[in-house]
């Protein structure tokens, strides 16, 4: 559990004033600040000298100069669901000074400030007072606190993290038949995993699959060119199909039709943020069934090839020979795995991903949503087995495929998670 505080700073706690954070969060809003003070300022609210000073043992301390008045400093200190405040002028538990609330005031030019770059427990060692997980910048007049290099998957109270549920297999499909190879002298059909960053780009989209139709050279291996995507069957001609490829197609046309995500606007309201996320969900999950439909067709296509879209508005005419890469498609599900290691002040979490027992080598680019690949044979793409496992992996992604947790909250906040993924997933302890 997280330590319970005595003092702060060398300062007794009857020294802070305590102002609660909105629920779920560590944003403080004005119309907290101003129903704890009479004060109020309503013509030019952050026109003072201010400027962060330190960030020591988890105190900001910010140094307030108003008019002609000499500098006063303000300390906050960021707690699991609360600010505490003081100051070098008449501030307790019962009281708010003029200089404290007119520092909070200016730092909520927009009705609000979150003070989650602060909380940091447990974090910092109270001999040495130093912090063997954060380093903290001062770029001019303001602190910023970061993580170093090798904590980027630290985990704080609270921190998001994948909901653990039930691990949901989805069937995949038996392969149907033997591919039929059509004569390709003239002009064959190839099938294109679409891929793109799922945050980064405007017009971003989901993993999909968009057939291509392409023109041979005379050795019948080379490819002359491509000669365009295909978005429905009247994009394709008189080209013969097997029945492989015109079950496929249909897939790849249902997947193109779900694969555009869902942007919300700065005005929307939580109602639309919310049914735009539902819509999103349920568009990907199905996309994730029609992926395990598509896997049994698509190894048996000697025509396959990756393309990182930069976005679904990319996917348009025909595809440059330069962006398109060969691929392979594997039918073995990769199994996820976990260590937990005991680094002595705190725990590592660690994702690993095994195919046939082997460990795979993975960097965040080797994860496409439902998709994986080895660094080591990068041409290689599994599809995963469970809509908990593409959560996981996608998350762990982000941080490194490993996470860093404090002892002095691990148990409180953490070890559920833990104990949750051991119903479905190796675990070791080390």
């Amino acid at each position: 559990m997280i330590t319970e505080l005595k003092t702060i700073g060398g300062k007794p706690l009857s020294r802070f004033y305590k102002l609660p954070f909105a629920k779920g969060s560590r944003i403080l809003t004005l119309q907290v600040l101003e129903m704890h003070t009479a004060f109020r300022v309503r013509k030019n609210p952050n026109l003072l000298a201010m400027a962060s000073l330190s960030f020591n043992v988890g105190m900001l301390t910010i140094s307030v100069k108003l008019d002609k008045e000499e500098p006063a400093k303000v300390y906050l200190f960021v707690a699991y669901d609360c600010l505490l405040v003081s100051c070098s002028i008449d501030t307790d538990e019962t009281y708010l000074s003029y200089c404290a609330y007119r520092a909070l005031r200016a730092m909520m030019w927009n009705g609000c400030h979150d003070f989650d770059e602060y909380y940091w427990p447990e974090c910092f060692n109270v001999d040495t007072e130093q912090s063997e997980y954060i380093a903290v910048i001062n770029s001019g007049n303001r602190l910023k606190v970061a993580l170093k290099e090798k904590f980027k998957g630290f985990y704080k109270p609270d921190d998001y993290f994948p909901e653990v549920v039930e691990r949901v297999v989805v069937p995949r499909a038996a392969v149907v038949g033997k591919q039929l190879i059509t004569n390709v002298d003239s002009v064959g059909i190839g099938y294109c995993f679409a891929n793109t960053d799922l945050v980064k780009f405007h017009t971003n989209h989901y993993p999909f699959l968009v057939p291509y139709l392409f023109t041979l050279n005379n050795d019948g291996k080379r490819f002359k060119q491509y000669n365009g995507f295909v978005f429905n069957a009247h994009d394709i001609g008189g080209i013969n199909l097997s029945p492989q490829q015109l079950m496929l197609n249909d897939i790849c046309f249902a997947m193109k039709k779900i694969a555009l995500i869902h942007r919300n606007k700065h005005d929307d309201l939580p109602e639309t943020l919310l049914e735009i996320n539902l819509f999103n969900n349920a568009n990907e999950l199905e996309l994730f069934y029609l992926w395990n439909r598509a896997l049994p067709l698509l190894v048996q296509q000697p025509f396959t090839h990756y393309l990182y879209s930069f976005g679904m508005r990319n996917i348009a005419g025909k595809p440059m020979k330069k962006n398109m890469e060969p691929l392979a498609f594997s039918l073995t599900v990769p199994v996820l795995s976990f260590v937990l290691t005991d680094k002595g002040n705190y725990y590592e979490f660690l994702l690993r991903l095994k195919v046939n027992g082997k460990v795979l080598q993975l960097s965040k680019s080797d994860v496409a949503l439902f998709m994986v690949r080895d660094k080591a044979k990068p041409n290689l793409w599994y599809l995963l087995g469970a809509e908990m496992d593409y959560r996981l992996m996608c998350f762990f992604s982000r941080v490194n495929f490993r996470m860093q947790v404090p002892k002095g909250y691990y148990k409180a906040f953490f070890e559920r998670y833990v104990e949750g993924l051991e119903r479905f997933y190796e675990v070791r302890r080390m």
